[in-house]
């Protein structure tokens, strides 16, 4: 048995620990929508948390790795206080997992990487067209802390889509997986 303290290793140790081990955790493609562009980013540290109010959390970055601005993500939920959710399914993850490379805030993933987007309702940035599952959210609050590389952003679900059956991506540790019934509750 192997006890890791946490307060004596580095943070990107601490991170390879997590996702590693906190797994499957489902895939958020995030879209918020800013000065008329569109941002298109995937998130593994995403996952509900509240059913009263519904409240989504994901996890943002503050900075972006090779360029000194912010995530899109988070610049844009910050300000416009709206982002569509979507849940990947398996057919679209490399794809996805292309959304996931460093661009200028000039830039939409959905123009550079071909991604068709669907709008189904006038207030909130649009979908990934042929995600079969997503939540249209306001912002409802974060919680930050300056020692925090990511922030925590809790967005209360005002409507969500639901387009037939679909198998959701995971992310495991480094890759993505498909996740399957291991017994029917019907």
């Amino acid at each position: 048995m192997q006890i890791i303290d946490f307060n004596e290793i580095e943070s990107k140790e601490r991170y390879k620990l997590m996702a590693g081990n906190i797994i499957p955790r489902p895939v958020a493609w995030i879209v918020t929508e800013n000065n008329g562009i569109i941002n298109v980013a995937p998130f593994s540290y995403f996952t509900g948390v509240s059913s009263k109010p519904p409240l989504l959390m994901v996890s943002i970055g503050r900075k972006k790795p090779t360029i000194d601005e912010p995530k899109d993500t988070f610049k844009n939920i910050k300000e416009t206080k709206k982002a569509s959710v979507c849940l990947v399914p398996i057919e679209m993850y490399e794809t996805m997992d292309k959304t996931g490379e460093v661009l200028p805030s000039n830039i939409s993933e959905a123009e550079k990487f071909g991604i068709e987007l669907e709008r189904i309702d006038e207030n909130f940035p649009p979908i990934v067209k042929g995600c079969k599952r997503a939540f249209l959210c306001e912002l409802y609050g974060t919680f930050e802390n300056e020692e925090m590389a990511t922030i925590p952003f809790f967005l209360k679900i005002e409507k969500m889509i639901i387009d037939g059956d679909f198998e959701p991506v995971a992310r495991v540790g480094k890759g993505y997986a498909r996740l399957c019934d291991i017994e029917d509750k019907k």
